[in-house]
């Protein structure tokens, strides 16, 4: 233990050791190339006979990574396997987020949503194979836990614009990719089996600490290698532990009395388990050279149940609480709440998302012409069911607080939440409570492209295509609250026990199954009408793209140049059918069908200049689009009066109208290369956001909405609106060098560092923060990663951290919905230990420990000083064993 703590306290990252640590990485390069010890470097005795290395693990998956990235005309980063089954990291999203210029947002204690530039995740798409993805969440961001990390034989992040690569985002593209089982010499077999256990134990009665991941995979060739096979299965079964606390949010404390105070609080437990089983085929087809047909499937089933179990408290919200206290700049720090009702919660969340995507592509080639025809289908299911219990004592309480300058404060509340005889069912949010929305996503898609290849001194070939797609998403939400039978008394069977909170004291903890069979009629959820209506919804895209490429492939000054040049066109429409809820007085509904049409025009540039010394130069150019979030499209509103009988009209909803993100990017990067043994590289972008879109309240005529009593027509309206000008801009700073360059002793060390600087001059203001402006969702001005490794005779360990500065985040509510807040800095270390056995060949051992330092995920309300939420979910302790026949 000494051992990990010592390491620990030394791997702690700042701007100085990354900026330190790729000095030293330039150092050596500068040295390998006064030795000339790697890549092109001539043999002294070219006589002499070959050795082979075969290069496996850790440094394998670097060099194949690096190879990519030397190799492809634009800007990308690059992921591959360390081998069959087996990716760096535990996850495709925490592989992604150790990436130059990409960063992660952790949900339930693991990476989950990708920034790629200081953006948020539904700026950039996720590719399979190719080819545009469908989510389970009910926006456009990809949730990447669905994709285990052992089905997923490499990644490319695209920076800069392709015309040939169809459904890219504004600020990257993703495409993951399953293997070819062609691509292997011999018939693979890899078995993975892991235990898993979470640091924090059980923390509340019969919850679980412990997991486990079993992959499979089989990989062959038939009939003369003109037949390839690939299965593979991959199934994780983690337990969701977490400790949670959180203050609502901070608001005013009266009208006309600015002074902010707590909104409420919650410190809860969190427990229960997530299941994730995924499938992955290939079958290919190559009779000859000429002709070529792939399909694949992939399917994916995540199930999650997670229980929250602890004591909320309405604050502001109640009108009978009453503040009295210390204020610093505004804030409420400490003091007293006087007549506070608490509740004692008992929820579950039940969630069961199916991902299914198929694809089929055949390839023809004769001569110098190429036609690729791709047709592909996905489609993923979201069910959800959140119900709520609530207990609470039958007199009010008071609340002392003290934030100190932290997160969680020291508190003291009155009274006992632990007794049964003292509790009853029911309080300040009622009885109970169900919620259960279900989306559904499809994407059908054609393409077929034809590519002429040609002698000429400048272009190499010439590449055309086409591709239409048609995406449906539908969102019903089903709900109800459900009545106590008698005067609320829990029965003794139906009681699990007591747990431990943070900041608060322990709560009465109960089998959700027997209090709702004992304690409650039967129920049933269905669609809250007039007053739940607005949050279903439907949405139709239909998307043409067609496009131009020419491939470039000659010279400058004598050195290589090469690249490509094209040009998108891009024919969106968009519709979405819904209603428009009157409150009340009204209380009625109007079905309402609304949408858009637009045409984008999306010229890019490429260019890679080889320059002496395995230098790139490579400078890309070109628009970019990213459309609206899906739930942003639906045309569901409300609309009303201030006084509800009279007044002037308000509304708010969604808009179909609106148009995508747009930017104009330039992009310059310096690239040195030893080989594919590593490489270090300086990067710069600059993105001029034409379009943005943001949430904002405006004048709007209400007239056709016919709401008798309004004193006007013009009344306003809060909903997602497109805004002007603005730019995004960074630098990139990447390196990964093998030790032994420096010195033969260092042999098997090695270290890839990375540090990210963006800023940007746009700031939106959002309702989530009154009149504050914000910064673009997702935008950390600093990210660093560093990795230490060293494999060597068998032996192998790595260690990483990666480190993002504050940030707006969104976080996910009930139905996919979500909400902005400001995230702490972020700096999360793994650890990865293995050894491959000798004497058994195939067998390795592998021991990981993700969030090695436990590190909190914390976040606050617009200033420091306003803290919000803080979460710790523990350590991830992986052991198991590899086996490849």
């Amino acid at each position: 233990m000494k051992y990990f703590a010592s390491k620990r306290a030394a791997f702690q990252l700042s701007p100085v050791a990354a900026g330190c640590a790729i000095f030293a990485t330039i150092l050596a390069g500068s040295a390998h190339a006064q030795t000339a010890s790697t890549g092109e470097a001539a043999n002294p005795n070219p006589d002499a006979p070959v050795t082979t290395v075969t290069v496996t693990g850790i440094r394998r998956a670097i060099e194949d990574a690096i190879a990519v990235k030397r190799e492809s005309t634009g800007i990308v980063e690059a992921i591959s396997s360390e081998d069959i089954g087996k990716l760096p990291d535990v996850s495709i999203a925490e592989s992604l987020a150790r990436l130059p210029g990409l960063s992660a947002q952790r949900v339930n204690g693991q990476a989950q949503s990708i920034s790629i530039r200081g953006t948020s995740g539904d700026l950039s798409t996720a590719l399979l194979n190719g080819r545009e993805q469908v989510t389970t969440s009910s926006d456009r961001t990809v949730e990447y836990d669905q994709y285990p990390s052992e089905l997923i034989n490499a990644v490319t992040v695209y920076k800069t614009g392709d015309a040939s690569v169809i459904g890219q985002g504004l600020s990257g593209t993703v495409d993951l990719q399953t293997i070819k089982p062609l691509s292997l010499r011999e018939r693979t077999v890899t078995v993975n089996v892991r235990g898993e256990k979470n640091s924090k134990g059980e923390i509340s009665p019969g919850a679980p600490d412990t997991g486990s991941r079993v992959s499979a995979s089989y990989i062959d060739q038939f009939a003369n290698r003109t037949i390839g096979v690939a299965i593979g299965y991959a199934r994780q079964d983690k337990p969701n532990v977490g400790q949670q606390f959180e203050t609502w949010d901070w608001v005013d404390q009266a009208d006309g009395n600015p002074v902010k105070v707590p909104k409420g609080m919650k410190s809860m437990a969190i427990t229960g388990d997530q299941v994730r089983d995924g499938l992955m085929g290939v079958l290919e087809f190559r009779p000859n050279r000429n002709f070529s047909s792939t399909f694949d499937v992939y399917h994916s089933r995540f199930d999650q149940e997670e229980i929250r179990r602890g004591i909320e408290m309405p604050l502001k919200d109640d009108g009978s609480v009453t503040f009295a206290g210390n204020v610093v700049n505004g804030t409420m720090v400490s003091g007293t709440a006087s007549n506070v009702n608490p509740v004692v919660r008992n929820n579950r969340m039940t969630r069961e998302d199916k991902l299914t995507a198929f694809g089929w592509n055949n390839r023809f080639s004769s001569g110098d012409w190429v036609g690729i025809v791709d047709i592909s289908r996905s489609k993923a299911d979201h069910k959800e069911e959140l119900i709520e219990i609530n207990a609470g004592l039958p007199t009010r309480q008071t609340l002392d607080f003290n934030y100190n300058g932290g997160t969680i404060p020291t508190l003291g509340l009155s009274g006992i939440y632990t007794d049964p005889a003292l509790l009853r069912i029911g309080g300040q949010f009622g009885d109970g409570y169900v919620n259960a929305p279900y989306m559904t996503d499809k994407m059908t898609s054609a393409r077929a492209s034809i590519e002429r290849k040609f002698d000429n001194a400048y272009f190499s070939s010439l590449e055309l295509g086409f591709n239409v797609s048609k995406r449906e998403k539908e969102k019903e939400h089903l709900e109800t609250g459900f009545t106590k039978l008698g005067d609320g008394s829990f029965a003794p069977d139906v009681l699990n026990g007591v747990q431990g909170l943070f900041g608060l004291q322990d709560s009465l903890t109960w089998d959700i199954d027997r209090v709702l069979a004992g304690n409650f009629a039967p129920y049933t959820p269905a669609v809250l009408v007039p007053w739940g209506a607005t949050k279903n919804w439907s949405i139709d895209e239909k998307v043409k793209t067609g496009y131009a490429k020419l491939n470039i492939d000659t010279e400058l000054m004598g050195m290589a140049l090469r690249g490509n040049v094209g040009m998108q066109v891009i024919k969106t429409d968009q519709s979405s059918t819904a209603n428009t809820l009157r409150a009340w007085p009204f209380a009625d509904l109007v079905p309402l069908t609304d949408g858009k049409k637009y045409t984008d025009y999306l010229p890019s540039l490429n260019l890679a200049w080889s320059l002496p010394e395995q230098q790139f130069i490579r400078f890309g150019a070109g628009k970019t689009l990213a459309r609206a979030k899906l739930n942003q499209l639906n045309a569901a509103l409300e609309v009303g009066l201030t006084q509800q009988t009279t007044g002037t009209p308000w509304g708010n909803g969604g808009n179909a109208q609106l148009d995508p993100w747009r930017a104009k990017q330039v992009d310059l990067s310096w690239e040195k290369y030893f080989g594919n043994r590593g490489y270090v590289s300086a990067a710069g972008f600059y993105k001029d956001l034409s379009s943005y879109i943001y949430s904002v309240t405006v004048p709007r005529d209400f007239s056709e909405f016919n709401l008798q009593g309004a004193t006007s027509q013009i009344g306003t309206m809060t909903q997602p609106m497109n805004g002007e000008g603005g730019n995004l801009k960074g630098l990139e700073f990447a390196a990964s060098v093998p030790l032994e360059m420096v010195h033969p002793m260092l042999n098997g060390f090695g270290v890839t560092a990375n540090a990210s600087f963006t800023n940007s001059e746009i700031s939106i203001v959002d309702q989530r923060f009154g009149s504050m402006a914000i910064p673009l969702p997702g935008l950390s001005k600093r990210v660093f990663n560093v990795t230490a490794y060293y494999e060597n005779d068998g032996f192998s360990a790595r260690v990483s951290q990666r480190y993002r500065s504050d940030f707006v985040g969104e976080i996910g509510g009930i139905g996919g919905a979500t909400e902005l807040t400001y995230v702490k800095a972020d700096k999360v270390v793994d650890l990865q230990l293995g050894y491959d056995f000798k004497q058994i060949e195939g067998l390795s051992v592998l021991f990981q420990v993700n969030n090695l330092t436990d590190t909190a995920f914390r976040s606050y309300a617009g200033t420091e000083d306003r803290p919000r939420g803080y979460a710790k979910y523990g350590r991830q302790m992986l052991f198991g064993l590899n086996y490849k026949l």
